[in-house]
């Protein structure tokens, strides 16, 4: 399971390469929603990804918040391989781990 803990993170930028960081995203990741989508389709399809602190994502970068809820959301109507569990708090209390 991969664990993609969004809480603490006060700007997009940090938010991108955490998240490329974490999900192993190729070293020409855009930094943007559109490269998010295409390289959340190339990840394997037996991926269980858990999302946590996005009650603090949401109070911290609302615009990003509501980018990546849009991804999350259509990834799940269009192909629902990978399973995402959305956690609003923090249970993991991983945070900005970059040395995983």
């Amino acid at each position: 399971m991969i664990i993609l803990d969004l809480s603490g993170i006060i700007d997009t930028e940090t938010f991108h390469e955490y998240i490329s960081k974490k999900l192993d995203f190729p070293g020409y990741y855009g930094q943007n929603f559109d490269a998010f989508w295409d390289c959340f389709l190339d990840l394997n399809e037996d991926s269980h990804i858990r999302v946590e602190g996005l009650i603090e994502l949401k109070k911290n970068l609302p615009q990003t918040y509501e980018k990546f809820i849009q991804c999350v959301n259509d990834y799940n109507k269009e192909y629902g391989k990978i399973r995402i569990d959305l956690i609003g708090d923090s249970p993991s209390g991983e945070g900005l781990s970059f040395e995983d």
